[in-house]
């Protein structure tokens, strides 16, 4: 059985595209690390520019 995260990977409105890469890439890493598999990376047409990451593991 596959239990599931969705987790923001850039919190908070940065005004550089660079640094929203950068911190999701830690974020996604972070999660990694931590045996979670990314399976999918959202962006809600919100005008946030949050990116939202969903990730699963097995049980």
């Amino acid at each position: 059985m596959k239990e599931y995260k969705v987790v923001f990977l850039n919190k908070g409105l940065k005004f550089s595209r660079e640094k929203d890469i950068d911190e999701t890439e830690n974020t996604i890493n972070e999660y990694a690390s931590q045996g979670w598999e990314l399976q999918q990376v959202v962006s809600p047409n919100d005008l946030g520019g949050a990116m939202i990451g969903i990730f699963y593991k097995e049980k």
